[in-house]
């Protein structure tokens, strides 16, 4: 179906940003714009899979005078499975990377620009990259935080992390319930214990601050001018949607994948032990790309941009300006 046809369900009367669905793919996927005068076009792709990023844009758009921001919530995720109910069994990489491609073409027509920025967050990133290496001509650069590089290594150096940070406390207890949990690196996903073993791995990780701050996303969320009662069971519902991406992503790795066609960005943030950035920075040292670059962010862990969204948005002001 070309841009054309698409066609609008809803538009928000706000003066700052603007509210939208729009035929994707065969269905109505959730679009929220923070247009700006400035020619650039940054496609935002949210973490999860699942995790709609629409009540965090308002704590980006405060810092982006530099372009126009645009936010979709993916097939599965947010309003967009509000409004179609897709099954786990609908949602695989494929189908998500074509989702993306008609939702580029359509930011493309909207804005009347040749090219895109694609920013990714999390699994964001998988979808991301995984475009720009087959799609360069629709992509100005592409920029990456919270990166997914290889999650069985991911897994391991957390795991050796928190292993670190328990024996540095002395707690004796957790160190047992670490040690019970040792095999989960190289855990089959197919094993009836591995998400039963990997939600307590995350309960202990959250204890000793490895994990992403909830409290703060929780305030965020709140604060948003578009905020929905609903959206929370949407949030909390993400990740059974997903199941079946979720699984896939238990055995992804890009650590052999190297050349990019398209300039390539990575925003790190310093105590990011979720996808560890350690391990992102090693990866990103392998990449050949008409151009690159590598940006830290202090004080910061795995959703860099919304904890630390002044220096997040330094860098990324920074990458853009210079394209």
């Amino acid at each position: 179906m070309s841009i054309i046809e698409n066609k609008v369900l809803f538009m928000s009367k706000a003066k700052t940003y603007s509210e939208e669905y729009v035929l994707i793919n065969g269905i109505y996927q959730y679009f929220l714009h923070y247009p700006s005068s400035q020619k650039e076009v940054v496609i935002y792709l949210h973490g999860g899979p699942g995790e709609s990023y629409a009540n965090y844009a308002h704590v980006l758009s405060q810092h982006y005078d530099f372009c126009s921001l645009v936010f979709y919530d993916q097939r599965g995720a947010g309003r967009t499975q509000k409004k179609n109910k897709s099954k786990p069994e609908d949602l695989t990489l494929e189908t998500l990377i074509h989702d993306l491609n008609q939702t580029i073409n359509y930011v493309k027509e909207k804005y009347k620009t040749d090219r895109v920025v694609l920013l990714a967050q999390s699994w964001g990133t998988v979808l991301g990259t995984q475009y720009a290496l087959r799609y360069p001509e629709d992509i100005i650069c592409y920029i990456g935080n919270g990166h997914c590089v290889n999650a069985r290594r991911e897994l391991k150096i957390t795991f050796d992390k928190l292993r670190e940070a328990i024996e540095a406390k002395g707690n004796k207890r957790d160190l047992k319930k670490l040690v019970e949990m040792q095999n989960l690196p190289n855990m089959d996903v197919e094993d009836k214990n591995y998400f039963e073993t990997a939600k307590r791995f995350f309960f202990l990780r959250t204890k000793y601050g490895l994990t992403i701050k909830l409290s703060n996303l929780l305030k965020i969320i709140l604060s948003s001018p578009i905020f929905k009662i609903s959206d929370l069971f949407l949030i909390i519902n993400g990740s059974k949607t997903n199941f079946n991406l979720v699984k896939w992503l238990t055995g992804y790795s890009i650590w052999d994948v190297t050349e990019y066609a398209v300039p390539v960005f990575y925003i790190l943030g310093r105590d990011d032990w979720q996808t560890p950035s350690t391990l992102a920075a090693e990866y990103f040292k392998k990449i050949n790309a008409p151009s690159k670059g590598l940006f830290w962010v202090e004080n910061a862990g795995h959703m860099t941009d919304m904890d630390n969204p002044a220096g997040f948005h330094t860098a990324v002001r920074e990458i853009i300006t210079q394209q």
